[in-house]
């Protein structure tokens, strides 16, 4: 008797299998880890992209960059969901293969700090909506920001389960919203100004595909693995994750670039305001945001549960109480938003690129147990393959800065960084037993 009551506190415990892999009996449909990961995609963010975007690119350069950016993304989503779905793993348990033990409790701790900073511009983002509806500033707007950070994390302490019930309440208000916003802006302006639009001041565009990379490389490149593991066949990962991706990353940012022309306006509270639409726009708002944030914690949650070797719900208890807090330096300015993607389209790249040559080249797809002895604690060769990459993808950026031909070649940095931390990791793997 109390043997088996051992062993279902246990699997109350990992019942998101936080600590093993997905078994088949528990994969979902395609439609439910289609809604997980749309309810991810689907962020007010990515149509502030878009308003931002249209302050530097004419209307056909926006579509041109988000299309790029959206088809590169796939590729790198297409890889991991692949992985993902195979081995059942978490990203968090991914990183063990790769970094050692030991060592994936740092790599995964990177990931969730660049999370976080995500869920509080986007909960700033909210809080601010909020505030102006109701006309609150002063001590009054930064009570609204914490508490927008602590209430939109309460579905993720359910898991997965609430995620997906969440997803197919709000995905469809989402769509409807934000493609309402876009016709009524283009209405106003008229859509010759929209098609025709020539920005003031303009922005490169391998700038302008590197920031449509970034709003989403984060995600593509690890958290992804989170939901896909819980696919039924590799395929069925695949293709979710091209639907989410080329199908709502794209309506959002070019919903939100014609929002922010037809408005002329890139901040999108303002624009959403403007428009009138206040009680379409607080549910657009709220469905919008508290989908992303909630699989946003519940990805972050399983990386610093893997990191701090403890429960998944205490971890996201303290991420609500430092976003909160956070949120009280009012991180929801556009430039802010800018900077930060730009960032992470340079940092995060070359992670998925030892990843991804890790388990096709070094482990030619096959991944021992987790259990193994082939598994050390601490692994050097990721590290070095990291800090290699990154200085290439600099050395690359100088280049870009000139005026040549060889400018939009190099002047990607997610992409370089991706194949620099592939090419240097298996190179330097190959002098070494399986990347020790």
């Amino acid at each position: 008797m109390e043997k088996k009551i051992n062993i279902q506190n246990t699997e109350n415990i990992d019942m998101d299998f936080e600590k093993t892999a997905v078994p088949k009996n528990a994969r979902k449909s395609f439609w439910s880890i289609t809604i997980v990961w749309l309810g991810f995609v689907f962020v007010i963010t990515s149509m502030m992209t878009g308003g931002g975007l249209a302050s530097g690119l004419s209307f056909k350069q926006i579509i041109f960059a988000t299309t790029i950016g959206n088809v590169f993304l796939c590729l790198i989503a297409i890889a991991i969901a692949n992985m993902a779905s195979k081995t059942g793993l978490s990203f968090a348990l991914i990183t063990r293969h790769t970094f050692g033990n030991k060592g994936s409790k740092i790599a995964t701790l990177f990931v969730p700090i660049v999370n976080i900073g995500w869920y509080t511009i986007q909960a700033a983002t909210y809080g601010k909506f909020i505030s102006s509806v109701l006309g609150i500033e002063g001590y009054g707007e930064l009570a609204i920001l914490f508490l927008s950070a602590i209430v939109m994390g309460i579905f993720s302490f359910a898991g997965i389960k609430a995620i997906t019930i969440l997803g197919y309440i709000a995905i469809p208000a989402i769509i409807f919203l934000s493609m309402g916003t876009a016709l009524k802006s283009g209405n106003l302006a008229g859509w010759d100004t929209i098609f025709n639009w020539i920005p003031a001041k303009e922005m490169s565009m391998v700038n302008g595909v590197t920031i449509v990379i970034g709003t989403w490389i984060l995600s593509t490149a690890t958290c992804i693995a989170d939901t896909m593991r819980f696919a039924k066949n590799p395929k069925e990962a695949m293709l979710s994750a091209c639907v989410g991706l080329l199908g709502g990353n794209s309506l959002l940012i070019l919903c939100g670039s014609i929002a922010g022309i037809g408005m002329n306006d890139s901040d999108l509270t303002a624009v959403l305001l403007k428009l009138g639409l206040v009680i379409p726009s607080l549910i657009l708002m709220t469905t919008n945001i508290f989908t992303t944030n909630a699989a946003n914690l519940y990805s972050s949650s399983l990386n610093l549960a893997n990191s701090f070797s403890t429960d998944r719900k205490k971890i996201i208890a303290i991420v609500l109480l430092a976003s909160g807090l956070l949120c009280l330096t009012k991180p929801y300015d556009i430039a802010i938003l800018f900077t930060f993607l730009n960032l992470l389209g340079v940092i995060v790249p070359p992670l998925a690129g030892i990843i991804l040559s890790n388990y096709y080249i070094v482990n030619e797809r096959n991944y021992p147990d987790l259990n193994s002895n082939s598994i050390k604690d601490w692994a050097i060769t990721p590290w070095i393959s990291w800090v290699a990459s990154l200085v290439i993808v600099k050395l690359l950026s100088n280049v870009a800065e000139g005026c040549s031909a060889i400018n939009g070649i190099f002047g990607l940095p997610a992409l370089n960084g991706i194949i620099a931390g592939f090419i240097i990791y298996n190179l330097i793997a190959k002098f070494t037993k399986k990347g020790a």
